[in-house]
């Protein structure tokens, strides 16, 4: 992928809910390594997930009340080649607890850096420290080695799941963006190890 096309993924990230035209989008439910999917302008998003669709993040429950969270693959596309992965000094302390909204991890591309943060309060279990030699995991494997943190939260999670993220990730990439060329234009998700340049 050229410099300017790039450009358009960076620029998604800052316009991308300021589209003034709505699309339909097609979804269709696939099976992946790891599960069910849906998949929607290349997007790929598991079923069994909750989704905080405004900041791209996803929250996975596992044994134990573990809860771990990462971006999307929406926000991977967004954000673009991400760079650099952070954990800001007061949230590295595994066993900390915790308050919602916290930021836990910085993720960082050339022009974009975004926050993790905690959905709820919670107790800090892991941080994907794996990340800090290999940010590109969370461009590559969203959903597998690209998690940031994990950690037991207070009550549940607030976000959205099932239908309900379904229809609210169709209608966010279903949206139009302006682009570095000054028209509005389809955001469709670029998967990593589709850029030429890495």
């Amino acid at each position: 992928m050229g410099i300017s096309q790039q450009s358009t993924y960076f620029r998604a990230r800052i316009d991308f809910m300021s589209g003034t035209e709505q699309r339909p989008v097609a979804v269709r439910t696939t099976t992946t390594a790891t599960g069910e999917a849906w998949v929607m302008k290349s997007c790929v998003l598991p079923t069994d997930l909750y989704y905080d669709v405004e900041r791209d993040l996803w929250a996975r429950e596992e044994p134990g009340g573990l809860v771990r969270i990462g971006l999307t693959d929406v926000g991977q596309t967004a954000g673009g080649k991400i760079q650099v992965v952070s954990f800001p000094k007061g949230s590295q302390r595994i066993g900390q607890h915790l308050t919602e909204a916290r930021t836990v991890a910085l993720l960082e591309s050339a022009k974009w850096v975004g926050p993790v943060r905690l959905p709820v309060a919670g107790t800090l279990a892991e941080l994907n420290t794996e990340l800090l030699a290999h940010p590109l995991w969370v461009n590559l494997e969203p959903y597998g080695n690209g998690w940031v943190m994990a950690f037991h939260p207070d009550e549940p999670i607030p976000w959205a799941r099932g239908e309900e993220a379904r229809l609210a990730y169709a209608t966010r990439v279903g949206r139009t963006f302006r682009s570095v060329a000054g028209v509005n234009d389809d955001f469709w998700c670029v998967h990593c190890n589709d850029w030429d340049d890495l």
